[in-house]
């Protein structure tokens, strides 16, 4: 995948990344730096001056349910990384989950009349892109363009000052429903937080864990989260296609909660400690104690083998994966597109799940680990930060361009032209 810094300015960015989920809120301050023209690896380095995650509470599937324990948890994520950080924030990249995610793919064109590709051309274009993918009354998160035609030639990736009577694109869209969007903004803008961009949760986490070979070649990442499972496909460096259910890694506890009667705080933990998709002949002898819910002080103890947890597990996470794989023979894709399957989240870490995967998908499949940042705590490495990361990674893309934007404010003042002139300042100074 390939960024564009012509849209940046050459000094240093501080940018503020909010990932809103089912289970936690985490929020990641970076600092932005371009490197020299010279250098082989990525123009734009990251490092991390703050961080924090708190539990969610308020919040299902990501969507807003309290609006004030919400507004609590990301308050006190978002204290938590300006102190780490010793600065304060003022905007931040969201990602989301909620508001039944939709993906879409057309094309569209327009006459050229100077006969040469001028930016008015490009934006005009992807307006209207925009305006038809937004009119069923969704909001458009994403519209991003696949590739360029000029007349009859196809495959460009770039048309600006090229010649032709007509240029064509090919746009993908992402779409939410409105409402769940609007109260996902309210709920942070109470914290005197602005939105500088909503991101669809899938496409960030995508590109945190796809490497730039498996997103040319074609890669489908499957982001296992608490409350949603996600889908997107990656195929010569664009993101095409996406897709969530409303069914996670949660939905695992829950079924050894309810099967053994244990508690939800101790199911999460058989899961997390002892679970797997897979029994072997050495779990039938490894014995695992788990109190029961008795609603008494001390609760008796019971025993469960591996075995017997993993044969609890497997059905759910089965479902999960078998409506994954429709999902994506639904999208049309053509199954060279997606040779490569990365899984990742916080679901994803369950034990023998890339194997499990490998088998239903038929192809091969590895658990993806967002890409390392300097000053990056060691629990941030995991899969259940890759979104948050990803945000990071998607502002350096400078796609927010082709993004959402928070163009109703709630709360906030400071929206004006001086506002605004202020905002140049900082981008171009």
């Amino acid at each position: 995948m390939t960024y564009n810094t012509t849209i940046r300015s050459k000094r240093q960015r501080i940018v503020t990344a909010l990932d809103i989920g089912t289970s936690k809120v985490c929020c990641l301050i970076g600092k932005a730096s371009f490197a020299p023209d010279w250098f082989a690896g990525d123009p734009v380095q990251f490092e991390v001056l703050g961080f924090d995650h708190t539990r969610a509470e308020g919040l299902k599937a990501g969507m807003v349910t309290h609006l004030d324990s919400a507004e609590h948890c990301i308050r006190s994520a978002v204290d938590a990384a300006e102190r780490m950080a010793g600065i304060t924030i003022e905007d931040v990249h969201v990602s989301v989950t909620s508001g039944r995610l939709k993906s879409d793919s057309f094309s569209a064109s327009v006459a050229l009349p100077s006969g040469t590709v001028r930016d008015d051309d490009v934006q005009r274009l992807l307006l209207g892109g925009r305006q038809y993918a937004g009119r069923d009354k969704r909001s458009v998160l994403h519209a991003l363009p696949v590739g360029y035609r000029l007349d009859d030639n196809a495959g460009i990736s770039e048309p600006l000052g090229m010649c032709g009577e007509r240029l064509g694109v090919d746009i993908h869209t992402v779409t939410v429903d409105e409402v769940a969007m609007r109260n996902l903004m309210l709920c942070v803008e109470r914290c005197h937080l602005g939105v500088s961009s909503l991101v669809a949760a899938p496409y960030s986490s995508a590109l945190a864990v796809v490497t730039q070979d498996e997103a040319k070649l074609g890669a489908a990442c499957i982001d296992f989260g608490a409350g949603t499972t996600t889908l997107s496909v990656i195929a010569d460096g664009h993101f095409i296609y996406t897709d969530a259910i409303a069914l996670g890694s949660n939905a695992l506890t829950t079924d050894i909660a309810r099967t053994l009667g244990a508690p939800l705080e101790h199911a999460e933990r058989l899961k997390t400690l002892h679970g797997s998709a897979f029994a072997t002949q050495s779990d039938e002898r490894e014995i695992i104690t788990y109190p029961c819910v008795t609603g008494m002080a001390q609760g008796s103890l019971n025993q469960i083998t591996k075995a017997q947890l993993a044969c609890i597990i497997r059905p759910r996470i089965e479902e999960i994966l078998d409506l994954m794989r429709h999902r994506l023979a639904a999208s049309g894709l053509a199954a060279e597109v997606t040779e490569h399957l990365v899984l990742t989240g916080g679901g994803s870490q369950l034990t023998g799940l890339p194997e499990l995967a490998s088998n239903m998908f038929g192809r091969a499949a590895r658990l993806g680990r967002p890409r390392a940042m300097s000053g990056l705590p060691p629990v941030a490495a995991a899969p259940d930060f890759s979104a948050a990361i990803g945000l990071l990674l998607h502002w350096a893309r400078g796609d927010e361009k082709f993004g959402a934007r928070a163009e109703q404010r709630f709360l906030r003042t400071g929206t004006g032209y001086f506002a605004k002139v202020g905002e140049w300042f900082m981008d171009n100074f």
